[in-house]
């Protein structure tokens, strides 16, 4: 799974959740339904739209961050307008992430 902080207007969450889950997955090569688009309620009111994408590894980062914030900003705002739109990356090493209290990382090889 690829979890997705979004925060702001609950009137945009239909078009953020599609345009993120689309960009993400295309850019991580994973389908769609790995993609984690939730909605944190933040008393800002403001009209931009934040996002936070949790990354396995540095190099995601590296290598995808900028083509795929611009890839998200230009799905949100066609034609260049519209709400400012951050991306933000959180790299929470695959070592760290557990799934109901077993360790998610890659290379851990197990004869059963």
């Amino acid at each position: 799974m690829i979890f997705v902080d979004y925060l702001g207007s609950a009137d945009r969450l239909a078009q953020v959740r599609e345009v993120v889950k689309r960009e993400v997955a295309a850019s991580l090569r994973v389908p769609a339904q790995q993609v984690a688009v939730r909605r944190v309620v933040t008393e800002d009111g403001g009209d931009e739209i934040e996002l936070w994408i949790e990354l396995s590894t540095d190099e995601q980062l590296y290598r995808l961050g900028r083509q795929l914030a611009q890839r998200i900003s230009a799905g949100l705002r066609p034609e260049g307008s519209g709400p400012n739109v951050w991306v933000m990356y959180r790299v929470v090493p695959l070592s760290h992430a557990f799934l109901n209290g077993d360790p998610r990382g890659r290379g851990t090889a197990s004869l059963e």
